[in-house]
């Protein structure tokens, strides 16, 4: 391809869309280098010679698999200095044998281009996704429970970093800022850090920044 911005879209329309199998030999053979490299999720294709050839076969395999994808470019962002290429996609991906309705899964293709001729070839092919994402592309009617999985996990990291911060400013309290334990005001230091943990008091913020152990 002379210009990659302007070809990607046509080429990955041919990727995903391809009706036969020599369409698409042919356009991997045009637009890929022939040591051309292969990361996702569910294959990995690593450079060499004639790497090319075994990346053909993923993609018939996934055409097999999904005769109908479609893919649809949500935003497309070139580095020229370093012939890289991020693209935000939405894909339709339906498995023949699936009966499920399907729901377009989003995820990020990074491209990185080698240029031979004054024509540039994908070099480097790397397909991201979010897990939920992922399940939408491999069994839809788990996605939704991959997304409440994820929910909870995020609760119980906020639940967790609560709990870590309440016990470390208390014990420091206790045991790390001087004036209010030698002054036997324990209860009132503990009630500072709590009211920091819960609302975050901007002056028990301030003090906690400052605090050094054994003074203030």
């Amino acid at each position: 391809m002379e210009n990659p911005e302007h070809d990607i879209p046509r080429v990955l329309e041919l990727l995903t869309s391809s009706k036969t199998p020599t369409v698409l030999r042919k356009t991997i053979e045009k637009f890929y280098a022939p040591d051309a490299s292969l990361r996702h999720p569910l294959s990995v294709i690593k450079h060499g010679p004639n790497s090319r050839d075994r990346l053909v076969g993923v993609y018939e395999w996934y055409r097999i698999l999904s005769p109908d994808t479609v893919a649809t470019i949500n935003e497309l962002v070139y580095d020229h200095e370093k012939n890289v290429m991020y693209i935000d996609i939405s894909q339709t991906f339906k498995l023949r044998l699936v009966p499920f309705p399907v729901r377009p899964s989003r995820l990020i293709t990074r491209l990185k281009f080698t240029k031979q001729d004054e024509h540039f070839y994908i070099k480097e092919q790397e397909d991201l996704f979010h897990p939920d994402d992922l399940m939408k592309y491999c069994f839809p009617p788990l996605a939704p429970l991959v997304t409440l999985l994820l929910q909870v996990i995020a609760f119980a990291a906020l639940l967790g970093s609560n709990i870590y911060v309440r016990f470390s400013v208390i014990y420091l309290a206790i045991f790390g800022m001087g004036n209010d334990v030698r002054k036997d005001r324990v209860k009132e230091a503990v009630e500072g850090v709590q009211d920091f943990a819960v609302g975050g008091d901007v002056e028990t913020e301030e003090g906690l920044k400052k605090t050094q152990y054994g003074h203030w």
